[in-house]
């Protein structure tokens, strides 16, 4: 008798933490709600998911299956309390590209996870970034990629981000294996993509390789995060605020 009255009081837990996690997902929906203006309702949308996501401690699929943005996030989160989590996570808004609207930064231990700009008043997502494919802010709008595809694949690039908001690749490193010679290869190009056929190979080295990796690393920048917990205190406000731009001077 005991047991069938926990497991329904269990049942009944499980309930209405699903409940009220449905109608946290119902609210963040509800821009009035928020008190936001102009197009920080596009930027506080994003960190509204994200903060429910976080403080629910829920996998990223209940909030879209599908969205990459909530999957970096989660990977980063997923082992920690939702106090935790919500400590963990940081976000910035910064103007990247100089085009005087800032963009919106999301990251954690200063490794970004999302970064996000606004296309003809669309939220636009330019990146994703993931433990095995991760971004960092190098100041001045550009930003560096380090990732892994296994033992023969490393990639190491560095982007910027235009006027438009699209990323343009400056220059690309990857390894790749060469059974001919049965040694690690390093090709570079200015695609982004890890193509040897569109690539030129380069007599490097792999503990050359390191060291480029690591000179790269040593230059990302520190930024001025904001936590998703100190969100949930009191919600982001861009207007009437001095803009940090990416050359580090103040827009007013």
């Amino acid at each position: 008798m005991e047991n069938k009255e926990a497991s329904v009081m269990k049942g009944k837990k499980g309930w209405k933490q699903r409940a009220c996690l449905c109608l946290m997902v119902f609210l963040i929906g509800l821009p009035g709600l928020a008190g936001a203006s102009s197009r920080d309702d596009i930027y506080r949308e994003e960190l509204d998911i994200l903060y429910a996501m976080v403080q629910s401690g829920s996998s990223y699929i209940l909030f879209g299956e599908e969205r990459d943005d909530l999957m970096a996030v989660w990977e980063g989160v997923r082992d920690l309390s939702p106090e935790q989590g919500l400590e963990a996570v940081k976000y910035q808004l910064l103007d990247c590209n100089g085009d005087g609207k800032p963009e919106l930064l999301i990251g954690q231990d200063n490794r970004l996870t999302n970064l996000f700009t606004i296309r003809d008043g669309q939220l636009h997502q330019v990146f994703s970034g993931f433990y095995r494919n991760a971004w960092y802010y190098l100041g001045n709008g550009r930003f560096l990629n380090q990732g892994s595809g296994g033992a023969s694949l490393s990639i190491l690039g560095e982007y910027h981000l235009d006027g438009n908001g699209n990323l343009v690749c400056e220059s690309y490193y990857f390894t790749h294996w060469d059974p001919a010679v049965e040694k690690m290869e390093v090709y570079w190009n200015t695609f982004g993509v890890p193509d040897i056929t569109l690539s030129e190979k380069k007599d490097m080295t792999m503990d050359q390789f390191g060291k480029l990796q690591e000179k790269l690393r040593n230059k990302v920048k520190k930024l001025s995060w904001k936590s998703l917990a100190r969100y949930g205190k009191g919600r982001v406000d861009v207007e009437g605020k001095a803009l940090v731009t990416a050359a580090g001077k103040v827009k007013r």
